[in-house]
């Protein structure tokens, strides 16, 4: 499989699609209970007590900036890799269109 150069306008889209895919998984978080609930129940797990120790978060406010910011990291992980994969099959599909 021929390997191309990306372009910046290339680079600019797979961007803004990871920001917008980003926010979009951060505000399942408001729209959906199921979500919600996961993000609850992780929160309150053992191994989270011990990430807010480490993090030195003693007080609720400084735990829901700690949770905040696991999310924001999560959701943002997960859009590159949905990117990542859609970009990989378009370019596989493009390059078999040309053969």
């Amino acid at each position: 499989m021929p390997t191309h150069t990306p372009t910046v306008t290339h680079t600019l889209y797979k961007t803004l699609a990871v920001i917008g895919l980003t926010a979009l998984f951060m505000l399942s978080l408001r729209l959906s209970t199921t979500v919600a609930g996961l993000v609850d129940r992780i929160a309150g797990t053992d191994l989270w007590l011990s990430v807010y120790r480490l993090a030195g978060a003693t007080d609720e406010t400084e735990q829901e900036r700690l949770i905040v910011m696991a999310v924001a990291l999560v959701c943002c992980l997960l859009a590159i890799g949905v990117v990542e994969i859609a970009d990989r099959l378009l370019t596989r599909r493009r390059v078999a269109r040309k053969k």
